[in-house]
């Protein structure tokens, strides 16, 4: 891993920041001492993220050095005597044959009600449902076969069309790098709406991913994740910040960053990359 590190040209305290990873730390998995570590799961988890931002296999790396790495130590397994898991039994069952009176009460008043609401619906209240009285004769004849002159149809003129103000198509495809800073890329996104980011890590290899308000000073809008092992994706709601600074140590191991549904190019480099994403008032 030193080897590797120097061959690199980075800096224990550019591995240090890219892992989070304390130098004391580092120093110590090099040198092979790994007394110093806070136990052997910490060990073996400190030694696959140094390895994994460096681009080694972790599981050759296993391999080959089985005999030095730290052992994980089992862990003691709990078991319930057979009077403690009756006592459980016995409880959960009392308290199952409490509640079944109470159902049974509910579901009878619900059915008793119902029952009386059909009958009550279908009663016959008298004359209420019977046929109107028919019209008595007035001893007026109509000559139903006289000529009566029908009205000519009026036309009537179709509705003026009210014209339709065409909506400014949204622009679609991947939004592309706006300018370049030596490891910084600047995306621009033209929109009214705030910023929804979607940062998709793959499996392998890890990456360090962190997310800020503007700047490398600014509040934190998302848990620091150091591997894939968190969540994923990684989202971001509806920021209330103008510029996102979305900070990859290994741009390999990001899958796509969407961007208020639109994905951004992203550029391949072997070094830890700085990604700011600023929103600009659409025309």
């Amino acid at each position: 891993m030193k080897q590797r590190r120097e061959a690199s040209g980075l800096t224990l305290d550019q591995i240090q920041q890219t892992t989070k990873i304390q130098k004391r730390y580092i120093i110590a998995i090099e040198e092979g001492d790994y007394k110093n570590l806070p136990g052997s799961f910490y060990a073996r988890a400190f030694i696959k993220t140094y390895a994994e931002s460096l681009g080694l296999d972790v599981d050759e790396l296993y391999e080959t050095y089985a005999k030095d790495l730290p052992k994980i130590e089992p862990q003691p397994t709990v078991q319930l005597s057979r009077k403690q898991t009756y006592s459980k039994a016995s409880e959960t069952s009392s308290r199952v044959s409490r509640w079944v009176p109470k159902v049974m009460l509910v579901l009878v008043a619900f059915l008793l009600m119902t029952a009386v609401y059909y009958v009550v619906r279908n009663l016959d209240f008298g004359d209420q449902n019977a046929s109107p009285t028919e019209q008595t004769n007035s001893g007026v004849i109509i000559d139903q076969n006289k000529d009566v002159p029908e009205e000519e149809p009026v036309e009537e003129e179709p509705p003026a069309e009210e014209p339709v103000e065409e909506e400014p198509a949204e622009e679609t495809g991947p939004i592309a790098v706006a300018s370049t800073n030596g490891a910084d890329l600047t995306y621009e996104i033209a929109t009214a709406d705030k910023l929804t980011t979607e940062i998709h890590v793959k499996e392998s290899p890890a990456t360090y991913v962190g997310v800020r308000d503007t700047s490398l000073e600014g509040a934190f809008l998302a848990p620091e994740y150091p591997n894939q092992s968190k969540q994923n994706p990684i989202v971001i709601e509806d920021a209330e910040t103008d510029t996102l600074r979305i900070r990859i140590g290994l741009i390999g191991g990001v899958e796509k960053i969407v961007v208020n549904g639109r994905e951004l190019e992203l550029a391949d480099s072997p070094v830890t990359q700085n990604i700011f994403v600023k929103r600009v008032d659409a025309e």
